[in-house]
């Protein structure tokens, strides 16, 4: 590996812990014109600080704060690289009593932009809700200037952080106690008040005894200064220092660590007692302080002294140091990057086998891709066991064809290796995530992938948790996330469940919340795909709160997004339905990935007939969805029971029928008897079609949504026949089956029945209601099902009145010919014997004028003619009309 120095991109930001503040240097000069000035303005909602670094900034807060709790006044400090402490303090109600506590918001320029946007909102909309001191390096996109104009902000900037004359004096006085006037005086003109520059310029006159000053032209004021002051600083310190600047947050023991010296967080304390640009952090509690460099000495060491070849030595020491102590602690992020700094193939190899697919899960794929492309050229090849690795970041990252190959590389790896050793199980448990992976988009067969995967686990059993522990927690949930969802896909929904259920206890047991929510969201598919609604959508639900500002990733995201629009259907809310259908289909796996694709084409489908667009979801299931294989009997389940539906809203017999054959033929025989026994009323006896529907509640596997609206026909026939203590049992029992998971969109059928809705009324009216039946009654009665204004006409529909007109006659002879038209057919000859035109037979009908035309060409064929007057004559001849 080529030896570089530290690279930007590779360092962490550098934070204290959460709830620690500065501790003021021992040096420090109390500025009361400024603390007077930050009293006042913390009266208002915002008040900010804009100065470059080195103007003192975090000094003067840490003094006020430390002054303003010693009177008993509270403050939170926030440091800006973790904003969480904020993101609660804005979520606050905006009605609460007294003045808000005041935050001081360090380093405010590193917040992200959602903050940033998120405070911005807060004080446009409710600015008196808080009291904000931000102190940053540059101006922030926050409403400023209206707030000035209303007395509601107070900005400081360089120019009022100039340190006076009496205070320049007393700061270099603290320290260079022999300064003359005349030394103070110089010092003071050459800094202009700039606090680094007083710092520096003082302790090298009190190491030297003279004022040294760059002349015009020469290297930048601070570079020089800040130089011959690490050059009065003992060589044990500097080396201290250099072996150190570069972690990501330093207390005494890691600097003893990383420098090798037992006396560094001695002299780290030294150091920021006398303000020399490094800054402790503390808390309430008796822990050590937490130190921080200040950027202009990790600036110079970096340029002046980490680009020499003896600087760079002890810096790479330092690094793999530091590799270490993170990897011991679990900090497989932070060993990763000092590994890189240290220029250690093999350390970043085994970091890579060891920890990649954990620091992918959690995001991490930048440093991950960096390691990879740090290792010298052929690395891999040379080492296999990281085939699998790169396979899983190449998958991350999208390179689809990059990760077939690695995944291709790591089988052949794994099938050359003994497996003998326990380590091999670590390459065996890629190729096998990753296979798993593959065969669910068709390039593998899912069951053997399945049953490879299960065999990784088999030789590493979790009874008693030594074996298994080799593949790390983190590898062994995700293999079994994707062993879950291949056995989604293959129909092993008991299998899926067990493994997710695995895969969650792991991921909680490593605290990974990505991980977790990719359980939760796969575990979503699983509920809903039984029924379980609401249980589905508080599991989708949880998978997007746990991934939090980050996200999910969109394989997962997708998944959730589905589950939560079917969750809203089921409660009528459709707007919202619509909504996460639109967000999963912008996903590529909503393309792919065929249970997605066949979840979101169900979703679109359900959701156009709820709108009335019965032509339109007809188109949408004229074709199953792209699949790897043959559907799961749950997606063939699903788009029967809805081809089924639709052909009773438009009447078509025929496709009933047959849709009835396939639930039969994929093994859903309950709900083959459910569809039969719904439809049974058309043949006209009520009382034969209600022993159908109770022999249909039966069956204890009946897809529960199915059995619901199967329950609600029932209820409505026993009402019919006046047995109305039969009506009101049924009716109850309809109430227990949907209230669990809230499946009022079984119900809208019902709802199109006045009868079924008066005797819900009495029922709510009544001595003891059903606790659910009032908000069935509410939703029911103020909504209009598109699907009738667009004429669609259920079983119970056509045989609400006993006296409806004769049924369409569809048979006849033409030509010695038997012909059978469908009940559409029939419709449109009607309306071409009226003499409508086509727009208006469209219109009567709710079909488009195309799907007119599509029906009379299929009229003219049956009857043998080429024009509607010759269709008409025929069509009376042989009695159709």
């Amino acid at each position: 590996m080529a030896g570089r120095g530290l690279d930007p991109k590779h360092e962490a930001p550098r934070q204290p812990a959460d709830g620690r503040t500065p501790r003021p240097p021992l040096t420090l000069v109390t500025r009361e014109r400024l603390h007077d000035a930050l009293d006042l303005g913390v009266r208002s909602p915002l008040t900010l600080i804009v100065a470059p670094a080195g103007t003192g900034k975090t000094v003067l807060l840490s003094d006020w704060v430390t002054r303003r709790r010693r009177g008993g006044q509270p403050v939170v400090w926030v440091p800006g690289q973790s904003p969480d402490v904020l993101h609660e303090y804005l979520e606050r109600p905006t009605g609460a009593e007294g003045t808000p506590d005041p935050v001081v918001v360090d380093d405010a320029h590193l917040l992200p932009s959602s903050t940033v946007s998120r405070l911005s909102g807060v004080l446009q909309e409710s600015p008196h809700s808080v009291r904000l001191l931000l102190a940053t390096r540059y101006d922030l996109p926050v409403p400023v200037s209206e707030l000035e104009i209303r007395g509601l902000a107070l900005t400081l900037r360089s120019r009022d952080l100039r340190f006076t004359d009496a205070e320049a004096t007393r700061l270099v006085r603290a320290h260079a106690e022999r300064a003359s006037p005349d030394d103070i005086a110089l010092v003071q003109e050459k800094a202009a008040g700039w606090a680094a520059a007083l710092v520096l310029a003082a302790r090298t006159l009190q190491a030297s005894g003279d004022v040294v000053w760059p002349l015009a032209n020469q290297r930048p004021v601070l570079d020089l200064l800040l130089g011959e002051t690490l050059n009065t600083l003992d060589e044990r310190v500097r080396t201290m220092l250099l072996r150190t600047f570069g972690a990501v947050s330093l207390t005494g023991q890691l600097a003893a660590v990383l420098s090798g010296d037992v006396e560094a967080g001695s002299m780290l304390d030294d150091l920021a007692g006398s303000g020399l640009l490094v800054t402790a952090y503390t808390d309430d509690s008796a822990s050590s302080p937490v130190y921080r460099y200040h950027p202009l000495l990790v600036e110079l060491l970096r340029r002046r002294f980490a680009a020499s070849p003896e600087g760079h030595q002890l810096i790479v020491t330092a690094q793999h140091r530091a590799a270490l102590y993170y990897q011991s602690r679990g900090d497989t992020a932070a060993a990763l990057r000092s590994a890189l700094e240290a220029d250690d193939a093999e350390l970043v190899e085994r970091l890579l086998l060891d920890h990649g697919p954990a620091l992918l899960a959690a995001g991490e794929s930048g440093l991950v891709e960096a390691a990879f492309d740090a290792l010298p050229v052929g690395y891999v090849e040379e080492h296999p066991h990281l085939f699998g690795v790169r396979g899983l970041l190449r998958r991350v990252a999208g390179d689809v064809a990059g990760a077939v190959l690695d995944a291709a590389a790591a089988d052949e790896s794994v099938t050359e290796s003994s497996g003998s050793r326990p380590d091999d199980q670590v390459p065996a448990a890629d190729a096998a995530l990753l296979r798993l992976w593959e065969s669910r988009y068709g390039w593998h067969d899912v069951n053997a992938a399945i049953e490879r995967a299960r065999s990784v686990l088999a030789q590493a059993p979790a009874s008693d948790g030594s074996p298994r522990a080799v593949l790390g927690p983190e590898r062994l949930a995700w293999l079994l996330i994707e062993l879950g969802a291949a056995e989604i896909w293959a129909d092993q929904q008991d299998e899926a469940l067990s493994h997710l259920d695995e895969a969650l206890v792991t991921a909680r047991m490593a605290g990974h919340d990505q991980l977790i929510a990719g359980v939760l969201a796969h575990r979503a598919v699983v509920q809903h795909v039984r029924g379980q609604v609401q249980n589905s959508a508080q599991s989708a639900q949880a998978a997007l709160d746990v991934a939090g500002e980050r996200g999910l990733p969109e394989e997962y995201a997708v998944r959730a997004q589905v589950v939560l629009g079917f969750a809203a259907f089921s409660e009528l809310d459709l707007e919202a339905a619509w909504r996460y259908h639109e967000e999963a289909a912008e996903a590529e796996a909503a393309r792919s990935d065929t249970v997605v694709a066949g979840l979101r084409a169900v979703l679109r489908t359900v959701l156009l007939v709820e709108q009335g667009q019965l032509n339109e979801a007809l188109t949408e299931l004229t074709s199953d969805p792209v699949a790897a294989g043959p559907l799961p009997s749950y997606l063939s389940r699903d788009l029967a029971l809805l081809r089924s539906w639709v052909a009773v809203l438009l009447g078509d017999n025929v496709s009933l029928e047959h849709q009835v054959s396939v639930l039969e033929s994929s093994g859903q025989a309950a709900e083959a008897d459910l569809v039969r026994a719904m439809t049974a009323v058309l043949q006209g006896d009520a009382g034969a079609a209600l022993k159908l529907i109770e022999a249909g509640l039966e069956h204890p596997d009946a897809y529960p949504p199915l059995a619901s609206a199967a329950a609600s026909f029932r209820t409505i026939l026993l009402g019919r026949a006046g047995d109305d203590s039969a009506a009101e049992a049924a009716l109850v029992d309809m109430l227990n089956r949907v209230t669990p998971q809230r499946m009022l969109a079984v119900l809208t059928t019902a709802a199109g029945e006045p009868g079924f809705l008066d005797q819900l009324r009495r029922h709510v009216a009544g001595p003891s209601p059903h606790p659910f039946a009032a908000v069935v009654l509410e939703k029911l009665s103020g909504y209009q099902a598109g699907w009738l204004q667009a004429g669609g006409m259920t079983p119970l529909s056509r045989t609400r009145s006993a006296r409806r007109p004769p049924a369409r006659r569809l048979d006849a002879v033409v030509n010695r010919a038997r012909i059978r038209l469908t009940a559409r057919e029939a419709e449109v000859l009607e309306q071409l014997a009226l003499g409508n035109s086509y727009a208006e037979i469209a219109q009567a009908l709710f079909i488009t004028e195309n799907t007119v035309k599509t029906h009379l060409i299929s009229l003219y064929r049956k009857l043998g003619v080429e024009k509607r007057s010759a269709a008409l004559r025929t069509a009376r001849n042989v009695g159709l009309l």
